[in-house]
């Protein structure tokens, strides 16, 4: 069967335009009779279930149903699977009342692969807003290459392993592939305009602003040099409320601004986690040598330009080697760890604590003044001695020795961590348990 030749931009009902749900629209009755009156092929279905409301007598007859039997039956009954689901990527973002952009699609029509041209109105019936499928036949003889291509190049962007959003100069989306819905979750009655994916893929205002921040400062740079906007990640809540690592990739070409969604979350996570293993001590979780001298290099470069005392700390525990040797090497190693907690236990969020070796580990500190310096030592050597450490049946008293350097503006690191370490070297020759700053002899 051919459908009339008639001009799609079918007229519609007079509703005031809103940008949110109008409170009351036309009747039932009346876009029943309108639709009846109309030669094409008319489909009201609901914004997110794509189920059929109300449908014309043309409809009826393209799709093979009575009036009756054609409510409420869902679409992917008249079209196809493959067709709902591009009817659910394409999103009009135009006012209530106002017909979107026809696009081409292969549908399955009473068991039969037909080429339907659509468009999509967004129309106001009593007190919600449905969607209007207006249907044509696919362009007539000469435009049939026009059709294939759309259809070869819809399956290959849902296909692609990432989100990918086609969206107007104004950034409202007017193409979502099915990965973008996969990804996020979110139906076109969730982020209908562009403020409402802010506000649902960023709830924390604060955090929202500075995703916003980035992203427009990142585009206009981009534009601004006729580019590919340089990536970066955000951190985005999905309607299931999981929180993904997105990396933004942007382009504009004409009118249409062109935006990738790439999933990053197992890649970062990886990433981080290797990195804490690069730089963390497997036993007891404190720095390692190498993040703590790499912390120090840059806190000792600083300390020229602040007014506050840098330290560095040495500290090693008492008379370590009799624990081991009399109660074995996995207790040494849970003198270790508990040792370390009640250290960071002592300290300051800012301060910096690693193991350097063995029983052996250092701080860097900075405090406003060396009196400063010294009181935080002391209070971390009381914080390690003034409870036992419960090693099986026996309470082990643990005491440390500590030595420390503060830092002038001529002394560089590795002098200061050698006059660190001679200070501790003294701390234990005057009997151990006890804090000792470098000084000049």
């Amino acid at each position: 069967m051919s459908m009339p030749e008639i001009a799609l931009e079918v007229p519609l009902p007079q509703e005031p335009a809103s940008e949110g749900m109008p409170a009351s629209g036309r009747s039932r009755q009346d876009v029943d009779f309108w639709m009846n009156c109309v030669g094409a092929p008319l489909v009201l279905v609901e914004m997110q279930q794509l189920v059929v409301r109300q449908a014309n007598r043309n409809a009826a007859i393209l799709f093979g149903r009575g009036l009756e039997a054609i409510g409420q039956c869902p679409m992917e009954e008249l079209v196809g699977p493959e067709a709902t689901r591009m009817l659910g990527q394409i999103w009009n973002v135009a006012p209530v009342g106002t017909p979107g952009e026809p696009f081409i699609m292969p549908a399955q029509v009473q068991g039969q692969e037909r080429s339907l041209m659509v468009q999509v109105t967004k129309i106001a019936v009593e007190d919600e807003v449905l969607r209007l499928f207006t249907f044509m036949d696919a362009p007539p003889q000469g435009s049939v290459a026009l059709a294939g291509w759309q259809d070869n190049m819809m399956s290959l962007l849902n296909w692609l392993p990432f989100g990918f959003e086609i969206a107007g100069a104004d950034d409202q989306i007017q193409f979502a592939n099915s990965t973008f819905n996969e990804l996020f979750g979110f139906s076109q009655d969730d982020i209908s305009d562009i403020e409402d994916w802010w506000r649902v893929a960023y709830p924390d205002p604060e955090y929202r602003a500075y995703a916003r921040k980035q992203w427009y400062d990142s585009i206009a740079a981009a534009r601004a040099e006729q580019r590919e906007m340089t990536p970066f990640d955000l951190e985005v809540a999905t309607a299931t409320g999981r929180t993904r690592t997105i990396q933004f990739r942007h382009r504009t070409i004409g009118n249409f601004n062109i935006n990738l969604y790439i999933d990053v979350t197992q890649e970062r996570a990886a990433a981080r986690e290797l990195k804490t293993l690069a730089e963390t001590d497997s036993l007891t979780g404190a720095m390692n040598r190498r993040r703590l001298m790499d912390e120090a290099a840059r806190l000792h470069a600083e300390s020229r330009d602040r007014s506050a005392a840098f330290s560095f700390l040495m500290l090693d525990i008492d008379h370590f080697k009799s624990i081991n040797d009399r109660y074995g090497h996995s207790v040494g190693d849970r003198v270790l760890v508990d040792f370390t907690r009640r250290c960071l236990d002592a300290l300051e969020p800012q301060d910096c604590f690693g193991r350097m070796g063995g029983e052996e580990f250092a701080i860097l500190m900075r405090r406003p003044d060396s009196a400063a310096i010294e009181a935080a030592a002391e209070k971390l050597r009381c914080a390690v001695g003034a409870t036992p450490f419960g090693i099986d049946h026996d309470d082990l008293t643990i005491t440390v020795s500590i030595g420390f350097f503060i830092f002038d503006s001529e002394t560089s690191l590795e002098a200061g961590i050698s006059r660190a370490d001679k200070a501790l070297y003294k701390a234990k020759e005057a009997g151990r348990d006890r804090v000792i700053m470098w000084k000049a002899p």
